[in-house]
């Protein structure tokens, strides 16, 4: 009887086997090296790291006045423009060059006590005070409380942010301990102070919206590519509670009868061709238009050099007493 042998690797297997063993060790020691380099990233989140000597190269004026606030720089003043921005807020830049960005200003600063805590302060130079209301607006938190600096300015547990003429403003803390909170609302007084005080006028958008049922601090500005249409630009909107429903009523100054009216017609032409059902409805807004999508309604029109409506409404009841009450408060504007 023969009994089993086992067989020989052949050539090929054997060198596929030694390359094999080579690749595996060559990651082995990569792996080990890589262990002793910090990532850059990592070193310039470390206060350590930038408090003594600044680097000379950069001749940026530091974005913010820190005098009285008990924090000190401990990184340069960095800046960023349109071509730039995706190095520092990756993901985000987007919005911000879509919405008029002109450039931003960055810093670190750390408290003299304790150390270990600090804050990025972000200074959004937005052009204009409708850009910088719309950045604004359009990324406020869900647990936002008013900071009582300015008319358009909150808090969240580590951070700040305000809307102040053409800048926008964020303030981030490393932790939310009362003593770095108070340094933070130090620094946006400070801020606030250097360009133009409290004087400044109100954010854009104030008073083109009826106050009955309106939501406190809904207000947004949307500058491009409103509702997912390109030729909606500089629509405000805000929401309001009618009935029990929640609603979204939206405004756009158009500056002449004839561009308001001509933009109304596009946008409900626009949502029929997309499938949209176009409905009859007894409104009491002379000239809107209803369309129907799903089981949610939009209704258009505009009254003078506005633009205006509700959208995706839930409940076409309640949606034409807040279109009524939209028009009339925009036929009091002298629209």
């Amino acid at each position: 009887m023969k009994t089993a042998v086992d067989k020989k690797p052949g050539k090929v297997e054997t060198r596929l086997s030694v390359a094999l063993i080579t690749i595996l060790l060559i990651v082995a020691i990569g792996v080990f090296m890589r262990q002793f380099q910090i990532n850059p990233a990592v070193v310039a989140l470390r206060p350590e790291a930038h408090q003594p000597n600044l680097p000379s190269a950069s001749h940026q004026a530091s974005p913010i006045e820190t005098t009285g606030t008990g924090m000190t720089p401990f990184s340069p003043p960095e800046r960023f423009n349109s071509d730039t921005l995706y190095e520092k807020i990756n993901g985000r830049a987007d919005l911000y060059l879509s919405s008029g960005f002109a450039s931003l200003n960055t810093q670190r600063f750390s408290m003299e006590k304790p150390a270990e805590a600090w804050v990025e302060v972000f200074v959004y130079d937005m052009a204009t005070p409708e850009n910088a209301f719309s950045v604004f607006s359009m990324q406020r938190r869900e647990d936002a409380q008013a900071a009582g600096i300015v008319t358009n300015a909150y808090r969240t547990e580590n951070a700040l942010f305000l809307a102040h003429g053409q800048f926008y403003l964020e303030i981030i803390g490393t932790d939310a301990s009362e003593a770095l909170q108070q340094a933070i609302g130090l620094l946006a007084r400070a801020f606030v102070q250097a360009h133009g005080g409290a004087t400044v006028a109100n954010a854009p958008g104030i008073g083109l919206f009826p106050e009955g049922g309106l939501q406190a601090e809904s207000l947004q500005l949307v500058t491009a590519n409103a509702f997912g249409y390109e030729q909606l630009d500089r629509i405000y909107t805000a929401e309001y509670l009618v009935d029990g429903n929640r609603l979204t009523a939206f405004v756009s100054d158009r500056q002449t009868t004839e561009a308001a009216s001509a933009l109304a017609s596009q946008y409900r032409q626009t949502l029929v061709s997309y499938g949209a059902g176009a409905i009859s409805a007894p409104l009491p807004v002379e000239g809107s238009a209803v369309v129907q999508f799903f089981d949610v309604y939009e209704i258009i029109f505009s009254r003078g050099r506005y633009l205006a409506g509700v959208h995706e409404a839930g409940s076409l009841e309640a949606a034409g007493t807040l279109a009524g009450q939209l028009a009339r408060h925009l036929e009091r504007l002298g629209g």
